[in-house]
């Protein structure tokens, strides 16, 4: 049995919401989906999992507003067996906001989900405005409105522009005999509304990406980490990558995707491997900097790390001890890092937007 004072289970089970991808060990065989680049439905955003003794879902907005503000903002759904009841959560990030940056995590039994398809409206608890709603791509809105160690956050952001979503083939990844669902419900969309930390309320606009990634089993670490790189010039024209490398893959092998847009005009490619990763430490953690990926089509592209503005793991917030015992029982830590980047790729312009990586450490 646990101790819960060694295990404090309200801040626990939410960071291993955001260890999600854990899978079985052995030999990993890694693949991409199989099928065309197609259009994903109304009714890919519900949770596709909540079945069985364990699961992982996460539907992750990267907001870009006005004034350098950006907001980010994941729900989750997670089962980690015998530990605890299933439950949900979400995770608040909110950097520049009068040069501050702002967390927040929370977390409620699964019980409280409610899940309204026919108003579409996905909410984590009744009494409780955390939620997003609206039947993609015609309307999206979320709505954040709670408080943690005195600090009071009011958001409301609704999306309009909203591109079609896309996934590949059935939208299914393989890591070994796990399955890895990715979904793009938002390649682009406009946003606007207001952002109010305590008393001070500022109204915003920009433009926000959203992708959904969810697994039904949680087993044995393989991810060693993650990438994400968000590029957003206007509807028309923009540029996401998002893979993930488990561990201790022959040739740094990848699952993931170029998704991008010129002139309107929308391609997939995919990630087969990082050919070459070089590291340097950031907030005291050793990052990549630079990354060179070979795609499907044989040509490379190269993220590198501009400008680093954030870090943030949940366990960041227990004592010592407690987070080494934490560690010790989940197998690791997942810490996430933000910042500007920038895409290059041979005869093209740099693309300069945002990037969004993780290590498990």
């Amino acid at each position: 049995m646990l101790n819960s004072e060694m295990f404090p289970i309200q801040r626990i089970l939410l960071s291993t919401l955001f260890l999600f991808f854990f899978f079985s060990s052995g030999s990993a065989q890694i693949s991409n989906p199989a099928g065309e680049l197609t259009y994903s439905s109304p009714d890919d955003i519900w949770a596709q999992t909540l079945t069985g003794s364990h699961f992982n879902e996460f539907w992750t907005y990267h907001i870009y507003l006005n004034d350098g503000l950006t907001v980010h903002i994941t729900f989750s759904v997670a089962n980690f067996g015998s530990l605890k009841s299933p439950v949900s959560g979400v995770q608040v990030s909110v950097d520049g906001f009068n040069g501050n940056l702002y967390q927040l995590s929370r977390e409620y039994n699964i019980n409280h989900l409610v899940q309204d398809k026919e108003n579409h409206i996905f909410r984590l608890r009744e009494e409780r405005d955390v939620w997003f709603e609206g039947k993609l791509p015609i309307e999206h809105r979320i709505r954040i409105n709670t408080a943690k160690d005195g600090v009071h956050y009011d958001i409301d952001l609704d999306f309009h522009n909203i591109l079609k979503g896309y996934k590949w083939g059935d939208g299914k990844f393989q890591i070994g005999s796990e399955q890895v669902g990715i979904i793009t419900h938002i390649p682009f969309a406009e946003v606007s509304g207001y952002v109010a930390i305590n008393d001070e309320r500022k109204d915003v606009t920009g433009t926000v990406y959203m992708d959904h990634t969810f697994q039904n089993q949680t087993t044995t670490r393989l991810v060693d980490s993650g990438y994400r790189f968000v590029h957003h010039q206007d509807a028309k024209n923009w540029d996401l990558v998002y893979l993930l490398l488990p561990e201790d893959t022959a040739d740094k092998e990848t699952i993931g995707y170029r998704l991008k847009s010129v002139d309107g005009k929308v391609t997939l490619q995919g990630v087969e491997n990082i050919t070459n990763l070089r590291k340097s430490s950031v907030f005291g953690e050793n990052v990549a900097r630079t990354l060179d990926l070979n795609l499907s089509t044989s040509n490379d592209i190269r993220l590198t790390r501009m400008e680093d503005s954030e870090k943030f793991s949940v366990l960041s917030e227990l004592n010592r001890f407690a987070r080494r015992a934490a560690r010790t029982f989940l197998g690791g830590e997942v810490i996430h890092f933000r910042g500007e980047g920038v895409l290059t790729e041979s005869g093209q312009r740099p693309k300069r937007g945002h990037y969004n990586f993780f290590i498990v450490n």
